[in-house]
């Protein structure tokens, strides 16, 4: 048994468990896993989404907490429950999970946090931060942060050491994360933000949205199929009066990523963009949704082709919308040369990097 065992906050992530402590024993994220999992490279890959039994096992040996806790504890049975029908895989990329991205026990992105919630006596990252459709912290009403705005550097608590053991210091460069600038957010989307977290983490059953009357899982695949199509939607200007329909008065403008880059990999910038679109559209009955659509013109491959997800409902809004003529439809994006956002340029950066 390990010599000092924090308890885990209800919604605690894994690795924010086994960081609080490897502190409280006297010692650094690294050894402390090393010390569990021998020859397991655990920061190099992403525990926070699945661990295998084996090393539950191995951990709960050690531990007051039983395999359950443990599971419990990454995002697997939150995806599993929103995905039934559909096996994960590890190995691959999971819808709603933001990504991580890891190079050498780095991380270069998606740990995001709360810069007032690391002033608590007791911080911790919580599990809904790895969701993609939490973009603010509900008690704050902020936007999420990721990254250290001094040198840009991702969050990466995994990184600390037993001289310095503050999880609000930015790891590479010492700066303080909770002087970080803040965004507000509005209520309408930190509600549905949290209807949403309800739902997939168990504290609520019910679903009270007009357009997603049938299980859980039918209405997440229903959002994240509309979260995609609203983001096409946002570079064809043929399509920008369908967000005024749905109550939107200030423009979408969302970064123009390169191809395959999922909602998930988004910035959370335009992931509350996207977010705000859905909580208003949420609202409305779902006949009421269809006939905009066929006002709009939208076609029938524009809401079906932009992610191979089975949805009933989305099969019943994209009935009598239009077939395109004898040509492929695509979006018209702005070609004209704007500056790259600070996101953009350490992505391009941590690819240089490589040859450096």
């Amino acid at each position: 048994m390990i010599p000092i065992e924090l308890k885990p906050f209800p919604d605690e992530i894994l690795s924010s468990w086994l960081i609080r402590n490897s502190i409280a024993n006297g010692s650094d994220p690294s050894s402390w896993v090393d010390g569990i999992w021998m020859n397991y490279r655990a920061w190099n890959i992403d525990i926070d989404r699945h661990l295998s039994q084996s090393r539950i096992n191995q951990l709960s040996n050690i531990t007051s907490l039983d395999k359950m806790q443990i599971r419990n504890m990454t995002l697997e049975p939150t995806i599993e429950k929103i995905f039934s029908e559909h096996k994960l895989n590890p190995k691959k990329a999971w819808l709603f999970v933001v990504p991580t991205g890891s190079r050498g026990g780095r991380k270069i992105n998606g740990t995001h946090f709360c810069k007032d919630c690391l002033k608590d006596k007791n911080p911790y990252i919580k599990k809904q931060w790895r969701l993609a459709w939490n973009v603010a912290c509900p008690i704050h009403k902020t936007l999420l942060i990721h990254r250290c705005p001094k040198c840009n550097e991702a969050f990466s608590p995994h990184l600390i050491n037993y001289k310095n053991i503050e999880i609000f210091k930015c790891t590479h460069c010492g700066f303080d994360l909770t002087k970080s600038d803040s965004i507000s957010v509005c209520d309408e989307v930190i509600n549905f933000q949290e209807k949403l977290n309800d739902i997939a983490l168990g504290h609520c059953k019910s679903i009270d949205y007009p357009i997603m009357e049938k299980n859980i899982s039918e209405l997440f695949k229903t959002i994240r199929i509309l979260f995609s199509f609203f983001r096409y939607a946002s570079f064809s200007v043929k399509h920008k009066n369908i967000f005024n329909k749905f109550g939107i008065d200030e423009s979408i403008n969302i970064s123009n990523y390169s191809n395959g880059t999922t909602f998930e990999a988004m910035s959370v910038e335009d992931r509350l963009q996207l977010l705000l679109v859905i909580s208003k559209l949420a609202k409305f009955k779902i006949n009421d949704i269809k006939n905009i659509l066929l006002d709009e013109h939208i076609y029938k491959k524009s809401l079906l082709n932009q992610i191979s997800l089975d949805s009933l409902t989305i099969d019943y809004l994209a009935e009598g919308l239009e077939e395109p003529k004898d040509r492929i439809m695509v979006a018209t994006k702005n070609n004209s040369i704007e500056p790259r956002s600070k996101e953009e340029v350490e992505k391009l950066m941590d690819k240089i990097r490589r040859f450096i």
